[in-house]
């Protein structure tokens, strides 16, 4: 059945959607994401800065299934794309990826790519997310592991890391070994992605760690059609 997940024009901030149950899922114009971060629309095509466009929610997890396999089958050859997840605590971060998942067991440098976490708002409102651009140079931004799940820098975040070392693009006769689960992440902010506003040096907080309850990745269905 085809996810319904769509992001929709909102330049005021995130709202609310139904897709995932009991929790909100997230709406997202192309020109928010422009303000995110300045760099990104010089890696969307011209046309897409038009604001009718949509982000289409092309893997939700909870729908899907949390194997990096199932990652891979929904989001590869889908062009640059948007990451966003809650923990099982239910805060909420994401990242975007100008080059797009391929399974290529390599990795891109890109000074482009970028984390960003919303923090918590005693006010009950919610305020726009905050950035964690590339820091230490271009280099090995983004990896893409084929039987892993999303991860930005070395160390910056993974989410559902393969469970054994990726030794090229040959994984040999068992593909499926040592498929990472995303429901589980990890983050270590400071060499390769900036640290959060507030020192800590790691995307979640205090911990290094989370149990994720949900990862949906959105991508524009025109750009797609390029790959």
């Amino acid at each position: 059945m085809e996810n319904k997940c769509i992001i929709r024009k909102s330049r005021a901030k995130l709202a609310q959607d139904s897709c995932v149950p009991e929790k909100s899922a997230f709406r997202l114009s192309i020109a928010h994401l422009h303000g995110l971060h300045p760099e990104l629309h010089l890696r969307l095509p011209k046309k897409e800065s038009n604001h009718c466009r949509e982000l289409k929610c092309c893997y939700s997890a909870s729908i899907d299934g949390f194997s990096a396999l199932n990652f891979h089958g929904r989001c590869d050859f889908k062009g640059p794309c948007v990451v966003v997840a809650y923990t099982a605590a239910g805060f909420k971060f994401g990242a975007f990826n100008p080059e797009g998942y391929r399974s290529t067991d390599d990795y891109y440098d890109t000074f482009d790519a970028f984390l960003f976490y919303w923090k918590e708002s005693g006010s009950g409102g919610e305020e726009p997310p905050v950035v964690l651009p590339k820091v230490g140079g271009s280099g090995a931004a983004i990896f893409d592991y084929a039987r892993g799940g999303p991860q930005f820098g070395a160390d910056g975040l993974l989410i559902g890391p393969p469970l054994s070392p990726v030794m090229g693009v040959f994984t040999g006769p068992d593909a499926s070994a040592g498929v990472g689960d995303l429901r589980q992440a990890k983050s270590r902010l400071g060499l390769s992605y900036a640290k959060r506003e507030d020192g800590k040096e790691s995307i979640f907080g205090d911990v290094g760690k989370a149990t994720l309850a949900e990862v949906q990745v959105f991508c524009s269905p025109q750009i797609a059609s390029l790959y």
